[in-house]
């Protein structure tokens, strides 16, 4: 009798340390899991698509939620009587684009047009223009926390076009308010 008694507490003792033994598996699944979803809120803030493109040795961003569409820029008509930004009119599918060169706006000096010059088409602030690029490297993904504001010496862009920079240097446009400055609207008449 004495060894069922010692089966027993054996038997019993081994119950309350796998329970224990449960029990730490539990706590330490359960802290993983908090770590993990921790890990994961990170890495999936909010983030910002944006279609990056070079002018004048910098490298800007747009947000998809602005841009059509890119193109190259051919058959590029001019228009008389505009200000020096106003490259011409592009014809795309029937759609008639102004064109602009926002160097002007950036302090930037002007370049010619090559064959590897592209139109981004954007749709902002109630209008819808085609913005000259360099090129266009293509859409890219940037988390909001990573863009900072502009450095005061920072090219010699202004401040209200720009929405901020991120640690790679790629400014990111306030297209918008670019869209809506007053040189924009070209109010001259040919008599």
């Amino acid at each position: 009798m004495n060894i069922n008694k010692q089966l027993s507490d054996a038997s019993a003792q081994s119950s309350v340390q796998k329970a224990a033994s449960s029990d730490k598996i539990k706590a330490v699944l359960a802290e993983r899991a908090r770590a993990l979803l921790k890990s994961t809120e990170a890495q999936t803030g909010e983030t910002m698509q944006v279609v990056a493109f070079s002018l004048a040795n910098e490298t800007y961003g747009i947000a998809t939620e602005f841009v059509k569409e890119v193109q190259p820029l051919r058959n590029v008509t001019p228009v008389p009587c505009t200000p020096d930004f106003v490259v011409g009119v592009v014809n795309v599918r029937g759609s008639i684009y102004s064109v602009m060169d926002i160097r002007n706006f950036f302090g930037a000096p002007k370049k010619e047009i090559t064959d590897l010059t592209k139109v981004i088409l954007v749709d902002a602030a109630g209008l819808e223009v085609g913005i000259v690029a360099d090129d266009v490297s293509g859409a890219t993904s940037i988390a909001v926390s990573e863009i900072k504001p502009p450095l005061a010496a920072q090219s010699a862009a202004k401040d209200e076009f720009i929405q901020g920079v991120t640690p790679k240097m790629l400014i990111i446009l306030n297209l918008e308010a670019l869209l809506r400055d007053s040189r924009i609207i070209v109010r001259q008449e040919v008599e």
